[in-house]
């Protein structure tokens, strides 16, 4: 009995030898490959190096045999922002810019000083008066009123003030688009009310019957009077209301408040090489509706985006706006042939609001300094010019 149980002890040793022993050789195998795997790999990424390395190597000396060449130099001055940034340089424009092309190029910069004096110089952000571009914009305001059904474009102006001079045949859209026939009035330096320059228009009296192209600021101050006794609110609160805010024009503002606006910009004349000073010596009320407005090039842009966008008058009134008439005017735009264009001059400022036929060129300068050897219109084509070469 003794010796049995013996011999099982015995045989249960000699088995767990057995297993251990062949667990040892099973690891030690997996240890050997593993140490054999990770010698293969590093050899092959030695290989690999060297090849990299002959390779580059290879590839550096045929570099230095033949220099890598663009395949279609572009010369420096063949870019559109860059030609027109030497242009405007060249030239000694003063002032603030946006130009954009489409889907291809913005170019947004000031140029020169906005005060000489203190040193400071235009930025994008500088305010101007843009003098009677504001037309087109008064215009828009106006045509919101024809869309609401309040008035329309053929009514005669005897129906709003009966006192006017030949007022049974002077219609709404003759003021809009400077056919009046009206004599101008003469505009005087001190302060004025709108009520006030409606009796000296009257005074004025007509000069020829209606149609006759004939230009004058007081076409559009007898439309921000209507626009005012249309809506029932005065001009600048409608027009803060319904053009600037709408179109987010957060730059915009009535001479009342320039001289406050730490982004203002002094008046100046360039002549013979040399700048002086030409402030604005007229009370601007007397430019009621037509010359009492500043912003910056960028509310410029928000306007047009908005007014061809449809957000502030529908798409028929826009194109009524450009149509189109004597004097290649509209409401607010001279039609220019490949571009429309609204244009403003006051003491030195002078402005100009472009855009071409197929919307996708705008071309938008403010100046403080203007010359008389080229205006906002010859800047303009000349700019066109460019883009349309690159």
């Amino acid at each position: 009995m003794t010796q049995s149980r013996l011999k099982k002890t015995q045989g249960k040793k000699q088995k767990q030898r057995f297993y251990w022993s062949l667990v040892f050789i099973l690891l030690l195998g997996i240890g050997i490959g593993s140490v054999a795997s990770l010698f293969i790999t590093s050899h092959e990424a030695k290989n690999d190096e060297s090849s990299k390395s002959t390779t580059t190597s290879d590839s550096a000396k045929t570099n230095a045999k033949a220099p890598l060449k663009p395949n279609n130099p572009v010369k420096a001055n063949e870019v559109p922002e860059k030609a027109i940034d030497e242009y405007l340089k060249k030239s000694g424009f003063v002032g603030s810019v946006y130009i954009e092309d489409k889907g291809k190029f913005v170019l947004e910069k000031g140029y020169g000083y906005s005060d000489l004096a203190s040193g400071r110089k235009n930025t994008t952000s500088s305010v101007y008066y843009i003098g009677s571009m504001q037309k087109a914009m008064v215009a828009t305001a106006f045509m919101q009123l024809v869309e609401r059904g309040l008035v329309r474009l053929d009514d005669p102006i005897a129906k709003y003030i009966p006192s006017f001079p030949n007022g049974q045949k002077i219609k709404i859209v003759n003021f809009l688009g400077h056919t009046t026939g009206m004599k101008p009035r003469h505009e005087g330096n001190n302060p004025i009310t709108p009520y006030r320059i409606i009796r000296e228009i009257e005074k004025a009296g007509i000069e020829t019957q209606p149609g006759k192209w004939q230009y004058a600021d007081d076409n559009y101050s007898v439309i921000a009077y209507l626009i005012q006794t249309i809506s029932g609110v005065e001009f600048e609160n409608y027009m803060e209301q319904h053009i600037f805010v709408p179109a987010g024009m957060s730059g915009a503002g009535f001479y009342t408040t320039y001289n406050t606006n730490f982004m203002h910009t002094e008046s100046y004349l360039r002549e013979n090489g040399k700048i002086i000073n030409a402030p604005v010596r007229q009370d601007l009320s007397q430019l009621f509706g037509a010359g009492d407005i500043y912003m910056a090039t960028q509310d410029i842009k928000k306007f047009d985006d908005a007014l061809l966008g449809g957000k502030l008058v529908g798409k028929e009134s826009v194109a009524r706006m450009l149509k189109k008439g004597p004097g290649k005017y509209g409401f607010g735009f001279y039609d220019l042939g490949n571009h429309y264009i609204a244009h403003g001059v006051l003491a030195g400022y002078e402005a100009g609001n472009a855009f071409t036929k197929d919307r996708k060129k705008f071309v938008i300068l403010l100046s403080n300094a203007r010359t008389k050897a080229k205006s906002d219109y010859q800047y303009t084509q000349d700019i066109l010019a460019i883009m349309n070469k690159n």
